[in-house]
């Protein structure tokens, strides 16, 4: 199979990075042709006014250091693994983050790795876009989680590996760091089993394979300190078992198209297939962020 990853359910055949692309070709559009409180995620309990959409420029540079030598580390992480029914091979994983300062704000560039016993990387070329990710800055003594699933180029996953590039710092105060806070409204874990269309690796080729898997639906509650719109943001979720274990986690593309966080609160909603057969409903944990990228 090459690269591992050449087999993949219909819903999944361009991977999560053409997905991506189209969803943010979509939003482009319906920006220009939706007044804003339209659709499933306007606010509830919001200012009417949306107001204009946040800006990230014509600020102080970030500093390098904090004010009081707080660092960004890594407090948490685990991992799942599955095969679906083309027989590739699946990675759910989850990462929780610190800010120990007191005083700024934090944003750290992320590099993901999921290793087999030799140390070596099983992320292939297909899935090379899910090893990098980014938080948005993080609250003086907050913590924030990211995760996703990916798919790697054999069975092996041993164990994950995690990069932190250089942080920057801001005072807390900044506009550029957002005030967004979640919490868990409810949580559905169902068991799925179908037949459907597989693509092989031959793109003229199709079989149909039946599929044993668990999907999650998420719905969650948005508090936004802001006095703008977040536009287009989107959330991650990190998955935990009954005993509170890390077993997977949710990306950004998850999150429901045409999301925003108004100013208040507002009720938006994460859809993922392929989970954890182990999550535990009750100890999920979300974290929200605007869809820019510092």
């Amino acid at each position: 199979m090459g690269d591992g990853e050449g087999r993949h359910p219909a819903a999944k055949l361009y991977g999560r990075a053409s997905l991506c692309a189209a969803v943010a070709a979509v939003a482009l559009l319906l920006a220009f042709a939706r007044p804003w409180g339209s659709g499933e995620s306007a606010a509830q309990g919001a200012a009417p006014s949306p107001g204009p959409s946040p800006q990230i420029s014509a600020f102080a540079t970030p500093a390098p250091k904090a004010a009081d030598a707080g660092t960004v580390r890594i407090v948490d992480h685990g991992f799942s693994t599955r095969r679906d029914a083309a027989g590739e091979e699946q990675v759910s994983w989850g990462l929780v983050l610190e800010n120990t300062s007191r005083t700024s704000a934090a944003a750290v560039p992320v590099t993901v790795g999921i290793l087999d016993r030799g140390g070596a990387q099983l992320i292939g070329k297909v899935s090379d876009f899910a090893r990098h990710r980014s938080t948005p800055y993080i609250l003086p003594g907050a913590r924030y989680g990211i995760g996703d699933d990916t798919y790697v180029k054999r069975a092996g996953a041993a164990r994950l590996s995690f990069a932190l590039g250089a942080v920057q710092w801001l005072p807390p105060g900044d506009q550029r760091v957002p005030h967004l806070t979640a919490s868990l409204v409810k949580a559905d874990l169902y068991r799925v089993d179908k037949t459907q269309f597989f693509w092989l690796a031959d793109p003229d080729r199709a079989e149909m394979r039946r599929e044993r898997r668990y999907d999650l639906s998420i719905t969650f509650r948005v508090e936004s300190g802001a006095s703008a719109v977040y536009d287009d943001g989107h959330a991650s979720a990190v998955l935990r078992d009954s005993r509170g274990r890390i077993v997977g986690g949710t990306g950004p593309a998850d999150t429901d198209a045409y999301t925003s966080f108004p100013p208040g609160w507002s009720v938006q909603a994460i859809h993922t297939r392929g989970v954890p057969r182990t999550v535990d409903v009750k100890h999920i944990e979300i974290y929200p962020e605007p869809s820019y990228q510092l």
